[in-house]
């Protein structure tokens, strides 16, 4: 498992999908979050560590949304073959069936609607898989506008910060030496 720039493996836990501009906004967060961490109090990264965090931040993301259009099809594709399966069943013993031809009426019609067991699953399979994504992806976004809140946090409380420290030195600058 190689690691990154800044600690963290290359084999991160995946957000679900998530808009561009908001994947795009959480790798402005990282390079923000790595750039404050790293600075010290003469200067700040260089951009060299910068760069090279940026290159693999942006590579993940592209590898992870390639992961995902792949994982999407492998099941979509299953999911059809296995409604193909069940409706192919369904014709070759519901056929049987119905032309009377069938050795084992019981099994023929146990058989048949297992099959459509199968194509109700697959159906309901690809049906409900939207929401459980959706859901996903609501509880993502509240997670990033949370870390947004907390960001915008820091950097107010950073820019405060540094104006009472100002105003501290130069109050420390007029009191009297003794």
């Amino acid at each position: 498992m190689a690691r990154r720039p800044n600690g963290r493996s290359s084999s991160a836990p995946k957000a679900p999908s998530l808009k561009v501009e908001e994947k795009a906004e959480i790798v402005v967060t990282r390079l923000e979050r790595f750039i404050r961490d790293h600075r010290t109090l003469s200067r700040g990264v260089s951009f060299r560590k910068w760069q090279d965090l940026a290159k693999s931040e942006i590579a993940d993301l592209l590898r992870e949304q390639e992961s995902q259009q792949a994982q999407d099809h492998r099941y979509i594709e299953r999911t059809l073959m296995l409604i193909g399966a069940g409706l192919a069943t369904i014709g070759v013993w519901g056929t049987a069936l119905a032309l009377s031809m069938a050795p084992e009426r019981v099994l023929a019609a146990i058989l048949t609607l297992l099959g459509g067991f199968i194509v109700l699953w697959g159906v309901g399979a690809l049906g409900l898989r939207t929401p459980f994504r959706q859901f996903q992806v609501d509880n993502a976004r509240m997670a990033l506008e949370r870390v947004r809140s907390i960001n915008k946090t820091v950097r107010d409380l950073e820019h405060q910060l540094k104006k009472r420290k100002k105003a501290l030195e130069k109050e420390l600058d007029e009191m009297p030496e003794e």
